[in-house]
């Protein structure tokens, strides 16, 4: 028997201190068999913190996947150990033919956070494991919980900005449909979203990428989702913009798509910004003004100052990459074979844009786990 390998000790409460933390840690962990023990899990959230849901199914799929022990497993905990086997199984991943397929969250807890937990294991777990699918067949999960939930990524933007930029530093195919939309505004509804994840090759590990020379924005792409009785309202907000965008962003095209959101209290927009080298900027905002909500008339025309007033601001900087996309990319910049390359723009006075404090966190894990700083 093997010795029993003391477990890398991770303070839940470290920078920013929430879910992040303890899904890159987990996902890290598991692609490199690391036992972890993580403490003060979402220390710095309100309401106690601990496990919720979404948070919980992520964690129960990785240790599944890389035959782990869990203690402290369960919702509202605040403390976890997950000990992995220190060597792979390689028969009974010879064995197994897929990796656990549907993931049902249980509430309307973000689709796009739990995806985010296991991506970089569907991604590299083959190639480090010798979990490679047959023909390296692209690996189905479903997961079913929230698609428009507040404080994450919506599938609108893991489709239109998150996998086409991943695509961009090299990763395989991914794809993601929408089954059902999944809310956490107006009456909370479950959805669901199949994701499918080409996994690298055997023994073949991600290239050194670059993101540089954003070039000039060509069009603005805008996708709202709004009770059906304001959708021309919408239209025409979206329509009055036109100029704005063209005058203020240099874009000569803006591309519109309007969806009925399916209840009057369920309102979100997403604008993506798109440059002549493929770069893609986004900024959304999922209403969340509950006390506001009286005029619904009104409510088209604050989603697009704001969510117009941050894309200025990300397009300002003249980065290729918004906040948002920035933290995700961390994992891949420690996964690839040596230095990336990110223009992240500059501020006024000139100098370059310091990362947020997702970024400064999903940085120091990757280095507390594989031993290396992105």
């Amino acid at each position: 028997m093997m010795p029993r390998i003391k477990p890398l000790h991770i303070p839940g409460t470290h920078l920013e201190g929430g879910g992040q933390l303890l899904r890159l840690a987990m996902g890290l962990g598991a692609l490199t068999h690391t036992p972890l023990h993580i403490t003060s899990i979402r220390g710095n959230r309100g309401g106690g913190g601990g496990l919720k849901l979404q948070h919980l199914r992520a964690v129960e799929w990785l240790a599944e996947a890389c035959s782990a022990d869990l203690e402290g497993a369960s919702r509202s905990s605040k403390t976890l150990t997950f000990t992995p086997q220190p060597i792979p199984p390689t028969q009974a991943a010879a064995d197994r033919t897929k990796l656990r397929s549907e993931i049902d969250i249980g509430s309307p807890g973000s689709v796009a956070l739990v995806f985010q937990a296991i991506l970089p294991y569907l991604l590299f777990g083959g190639a480090l494991h010798a979990l490679q699918q047959p023909n390296r067949a692209a690996i189905k999960v479903t997961i079913s919980g929230g698609t428009n939930v507040s404080k994450s990524p919506s599938f609108e933007y893991i489709q239109h900005v998150l996998l086409p930029t991943l695509a961009k530093i090299g990763l395989p195919t991914i794809t993601a449909t929408l089954q059902k939309r999944g809310w956490s505004t107006g009456r909370p509804q479950m959805g669901s979203v199949e994701f499918k994840v080409t996994p690298l090759p055997f023994g073949e590990p991600l290239s050194p990428w670059s993101l540089v020379e954003r070039g000039d924005v060509q069009r603005v792409e805008a996708y709202a989702l709004v009770p059906r009785q304001c959708r021309r309202q919408m239209e025409h907000e979206l329509a009055q913009q036109k100029g704005y965008f063209k005058t203020r962003l240099g874009a000569e095209e803006t591309e519109v798509t309007v969806e009925d959101s399916g209840h009057e209290k369920r309102f979100y927009l997403l604008l993506v910004a798109v440059t002549e080298n493929g770069h893609r900027l986004g900024r959304d905002w999922l209403y969340d003004q509950k006390n506001n909500l009286k005029n619904l008339d009104a409510i088209p025309r604050k989603l697009v100052d704001r969510v117009t007033e941050e894309l200025e601001m990300e397009i300002g900087h003249g980065g290729c990459v918004d906040e948002y996309m920035r933290d995700q990319l961390v994992v891949f910049e420690a996964l690839a074979d040596g230095p990336c390359e990110i223009d992240v723009g500059r501020d006024e006075a000139g100098k370059q844009i310091e990362g947020s404090l997702h970024t400064q966190t999903a940085k120091w894990i990757a280095k507390q786990v594989l031993g290396k700083e992105p």
